[in-house]
């Protein structure tokens, strides 16, 4: 059976983030299975759900046919923390430039950790939630992933 470890990346996510696509490379190349529930940055080794509904966490597993204890969510936003507690997945806020949500917002909403953009996490991805997978078995084959902006 192969078990899958998905980091999945919330529609709030700033995809054009300083760091994003590095962040999206560096989580595909420790072996987690990346699931866009947005478009996201060109040439990034990510799945990409096209219509996430109104539960984009419980989709984006089903997509890659995932269990919430072998998944990350990341999040820009209260609201996609919240969703992400539901589906019994951990999580990851990555806030944004200028005037918005803030750290005390998310971490109240329930995210494991805040960071002020993707290329700060990537900076402690090592002491993150995403720093390995936590799924053990055979992972899926590289071929199984296909490039952001396609359909999944």
């Amino acid at each position: 059976m192969t078990v899958v470890s998905a980091a999945l990346f919330g529609a709030g996510w700033r995809a054009t983030s300083r760091g994003s696509a590095a962040l999206l490379r560096e989580c595909a190349a420790r072996g987690w299975t990346v699931v866009l529930t947005a478009p996201g940055p060109s040439g990034t080794p990510a799945l990409t759900v096209t219509d996430p509904g109104s539960d984009p966490v419980r989709v984006a597993l089903d997509l890659v046919d995932g269990k919430p204890s072998h998944a990350v969510f990341v999040a820009a936003s209260a609201p996609e923390v919240r969703v992400a507690r539901l589906a019994g997945v951990p999580c990851v806020a990555v806030l944004g430039p200028g005037p918005g949500v803030t750290a005390a917002e998310v971490r109240a909403a329930g995210a494991a950790e805040v960071h002020p953009d993707a290329a700060a996490l990537l900076c402690v991805l090592d002491d993150s939630l995403l720093a390995r997978p936590r799924a053990f078995g055979d992972r899926r084959p590289a071929a199984s992933v296909a490039l952001a902006g396609r359909s999944g």
